[in-house]
């Protein structure tokens, strides 16, 4: 029986030489790229109904404490109103598709049944939208932070973004540092020297006060405590989507990481903001989920189409800090 079987095994072997290398293309399962979250908008004020411009309204009372025993009082103080502009831009994620390309591919199996109707119909409409909207979101955040009108990046060239306006206001407090690059052996001490010029009046009031800066530099400030063998230093190190955030040792202030932040030009950046200083403005919020499909006859193609405005504002710069290298 043993010899039959090699017998039979040596005749009847499997011979595949000629088959085509075989692709499984039935699974289900479709992974869109690497998206992060946007949270910056959670945080600051959001101003809704803004189709053009409008102005941030803002109230400086300077009122003087006098004595109240006179008979007769002079008045003494003043209080002025006073505005900032906020200008928004009209923004759009347009995208067309035509389904026929779909056919004679593994994307077939997304197709609806009949002719007619599989071009009318969106495939994977839920895993698209979404992906879609979050794009959206990670643009406009790209803009909200980096928007510069001289860019050559066609993406960012919409309205000057927070970076550059911080750059270039000078009533922002500078912390002025002795070092011309951030390293592993300096970036705490760059970092203390941004808090410890944070505006103690944000304290005393109670405003949210964080630092913000690229997830490199924070790396550098985590790895330099590292270093140095302070194990005492307490670091509850969080993370939020694509954001990284830990309390600074020796203070009680927060830095946080946006992707945004992390760009060559960003490298060396770190700013102390007060979000509630800090303005989006848009028609509603909610555009940017409001992603609209339309089948277009003419074409026989399918529109997807995110229409929404957006920009930015800060006021009393005063409170905002920069770290400005030597």
């Amino acid at each position: 029986m043993k010899n039959l079987k090699t017998k039979i095994k040596d005749k009847f072997g499997w011979d595949v030489a000629a088959l085509p290398a075989y692709i499984d293309e039935q699974s289900a399962d479709i992974y869109t790229d690497l998206l992060y979250t946007s949270g910056l908008t959670s945080r600051v004020n959001v101003l809704e109904g803004v189709k053009g411009s409008q102005t941030i309204k803002l109230l400086n009372p300077n009122l003087a404490l006098q004595s109240g025993d006179a008979c007769s009082t002079t008045a003494s103080g003043t209080i002025v109103f006073d505005g900032k502009n906020i200008a928004t831009s009209r923004l759009m994620i347009l995208a067309e598709l035509c389904n026929d390309t779909l056919e004679d591919t593994w994307a077939q199996l997304l197709l609806s049944i009949g002719a007619n109707r599989q071009d009318r119909d969106l495939p994977m409409e839920d895993v698209l939208t979404a992906y879609i909207i979050k794009e959206t979101k990670k643009k406009n955040q790209d803009v909200m932070f980096n928007g510069d009108t001289t860019s050559g990046d066609a993406e960012l060239a919409f309205y000057d973004g927070f970076v550059k306006k911080w750059d270039a206001d000078a009533n922002l407090v500078s912390a002025t540092s002795t070092d011309a690059t951030i390293t592993i052996a300096n970036a705490f001490a760059n970092a203390k020297l941004v808090a410890d010029a944070i505006p103690s009046v944000l304290f005393d009031n109670g405003a949210e006060v964080e630092m913000i800066c690229g997830r490199g530099f924070a790396n550098k400030i985590l790895t330099n405590i590292y270093n140095d063998k302070d194990y005492s230093a307490i670091l509850d190190v969080a993370y939020e989507g694509s954001e990284m955030s830990f309390i600074l040792p020796t203070t009680n202030v927060r830095v946080r990481t946006y992707p945004q932040m992390n760009t060559t030009a960003n490298a060396s950046k770190l700013f102390a903001v007060p979000y509630s200083y800090m303005f989006f403005a848009t028609d509603l919020d909610s555009d940017i989920d409001g992603l609209t499909v339309k089948y277009l006859e003419e074409s026989e193609k399918l529109r997807l189409r995110n229409l929404f405005r957006s920009g930015v504002q800060y006021v009393y710069s005063e409170y905002f800090v920069k770290l400005v290298l030597a």
